[in-house]
Formats: structure tokens, sequence, C-alpha cells
């Protein structure tokens, strides 16, 4: 992770990622060469370029929401369905073509790099690609040029971006994309059936799911008049109780405020970071709260950037789609992509 790492960290101040913007063929669209993965206007997309930018995202999304997370299923505008993996794949074609429609308007913009830039992009490439294993770079025919060129382009096609927001800039504040970070102790009052369907306990069965979270809070307050850190594990506790629905929660007010309710909402923003809360009762169950962090530095600092690119996106989504249709009217995903070359490319294992 350290070798990725190290490109996130050059790349997360950018919005985003463009690779060779001057590379020129005569060929259109797709092509049999077994290293291009699509033709975009007069610019060429490598394994390597698409393989740079693929472990990027694979950093930032499994640090925010876990290595699991290409497993989810998000829903289609068709009423289907898309994996959170083939709908980022086809996100990283979009933010090329999107970055690379940038970079053919730097000289409109005088965008040029300066010389302590273009300094900084050498030794950041040299040892990015220094850090690669032998199968990376075999795999995808990496060099130490392709890396450099990402750099390069990427930081380009930023400072467009930054010339035509001049007029108006993008400014997200803390506030705005805040994530707070809780622990839900959860003591479920339903079942589900064969058939999907929601089936509220009897009053007996819900009766014993509270006096167990009645329990439950005296144990951790306990714990914590006593300073018995193994006691005030909530997560142990949790687990002591058979809780299958219990755990840490990372989420923006709006989110808590739509999943919890009203009451639960003031509850959480009521407390302290290392907080617990008594027993409070939702339409779901019961509920024990610890407050991790009120505001969720890491999680808030990963919202700002991803707010700051859909804002980016709209204020910028009519010039460059005006751009594209001059630079390749045709060009459609996935019909202009060679899958099978794009299907070596792996985000999961």
């Amino acid at each position: 992770m350290k070798k990725i790492s190290l490109l996130s960290i050059v790349l997360c101040m950018m919005i985003f990622v463009i690779t060779g913007c001057n590379d020129k063929t005569d060929n259109k669209n797709k092509t049999k060469d077994s290293t291009v993965v699509f033709q975009y206007g007069d610019n060429i997309v490598t394994k390597a370029e698409v393989w740079l930018y693929i472990n990027t995202v694979k950093e930032r999304y499994e640090k925010q929401y876990g290595q699991d997370v290409w497993e989810l299923a998000l829903p289609e505008d068709n009423n289907g369905e898309i994996s959170m993996a083939d709908l980022t794949r086809e996100e990283v074609v979009s933010e090329i073509v999107k970055v690379k429609t940038l970079c053919a308007h730097a000289e409109d913009y005088d965008v040029t790099l300066t010389e302590k830039e273009i300094a900084d992009i050498d030794a950041d490439a040299k040892a990015f690609y220094d850090g690669l294993t032998d199968e990376e770079i075999d795999s995808m025919d990496m060099t130490l040029e392709k890396v450099n060129q990402v750099m390069t382009e990427n930081l380009t096609a930023k400072k467009v971006a930054d010339k035509i927001l001049e007029a108006s800039p993008i400014e997200i504040s803390d506030e705005q994309a805040r994530e707070t970070t809780f622990y839900d102790m959860y003591f479920e009052c339903y079942d589900i059936d064969d058939k999907g369907v929601i089936v509220p306990y009897d009053a007996e069965h819900k009766r014993q799911q509270y006096e167990q979270a009645l329990n439950a809070c005296s144990t951790l307050a306990t714990a914590q008049l006593d300073n018995n850190d193994d006691a005030e594990n909530i997560e142990k506790l949790s687990e002591y109780y058979n809780l299958e629905y219990a755990g840490e929660h990372t989420m923006t007010p709006e989110e808590i405020l739509e999943t919890y309710g009203e009451a639960i909402y003031n509850t959480l923003y009521g407390m302290k970071n290392g907080d617990y809360s008594t027993v409070v009762e939702s339409e779901y169950g019961y509920h024990v709260f610890l407050m991790i962090a009120l505001t969720d530095a890491d999680a808030t600092a990963m919202k700002k950037e991803q707010m700051t690119r859909e804002a980016i996106d709209g204020q910028l989504a009519d010039t460059i789609e005006t751009w594209k249709k001059v630079i390749d009217s045709d060009f459609a995903y996935p019909d202009s992509v060679n899958m099978d070359v794009y299907d070596t490319i792996k985000i999961r294992e």
C-alpha cells in the first residue's frame, strides 16, 4: 500500500486523472493492441495509465468503506443493479475522458507547469516507479515515462479546471462535509420472514430486548466509573448479547436524521466524544450509542474531496460536454472500450 499511497498523495489534491494527451494515432476507437484500453479522439489510453488510476481509487474507497466495498450492489436507473466494482470501472473511463478534454484546452487558458512543479513530478514519479514490483511493471507495461506523464497531465488538467472556475470558485466547508462516527449497540425488535417481510416482535419478546438493553447500558456505565476498559468495550458486549446488527457507523448528519429520526439525531449531537447514551428507542428497536467522533477528521476530509469533485463536475459539465463532442462525438462506454483488455486490470482480488 505504500507505493499506492505515494501516488495518492500526488493525486489527492488534483481533481482528475489524465493521461496521454499528446499520443497520436491514425486508428479510430478500438485497436487490436493488447495494451490499449480505449481511444478518445487522437488520444490512446493504455493499461498502464488506467491501472494507475484504478489503484488510486481502490485505495481511497477501501480506506473509507472497507475492502468489501466492491461487493456492494447499487441501483441503476432501469431498476436493475450494478456492482460497485463495475460502476467504478465505468467512472474511471469517464474521468479520464473528462480530464483529457480539459488537457486539450490547456493552451487556450495559457496553462503551463512551472520548473518546480516539473521537478517535483519527476521526483515523485521516480519514487513511485521504483516501488513497483517486476510483476506490476511487466503485466501493465509500465514505464517511468508513463508514470511521469500521468502526473504531469493530471496537474495540467487541474490547472485548466481552476482557470475555468476562477469566476466562481468551489468552496466546501468542514461543516458541509461533516461525517460522524459512532457505535450502535442495537437490540432489534423484529424478524424478517422467508419472503422478506418484516415481522415485529410480540410484546414479551420486545420487553426482553429492552431489559437486555438496560443491562448493557448499566454495564457500560459501571465500567466507566471503575475505569474497567475490558467491560467498557462496547463491541465485546455486543458479541456477548449476540447482537447481529450492532456495529460502528460513519454517517453525515443528514443520513443520521433520515435513518434514525429526529429524536436519536438530537441524542447523538448532544453527546461528546467518548460518551455513552442511555437506552434510546427507535421504530426498529432499542439502541445504546457510543460517540466515537462527532466530526471524524479522516472521513470528513474524504467527504469534502468527494463533494468538491461533484461540485466541480456540475459547474464544468456543460463546457466539457461541448468540448467532448468536438474531440470525439462517437465515444461511448462500453462500446468504445476494449473490454477484453480492460478486464485484465483487476479492482478486487
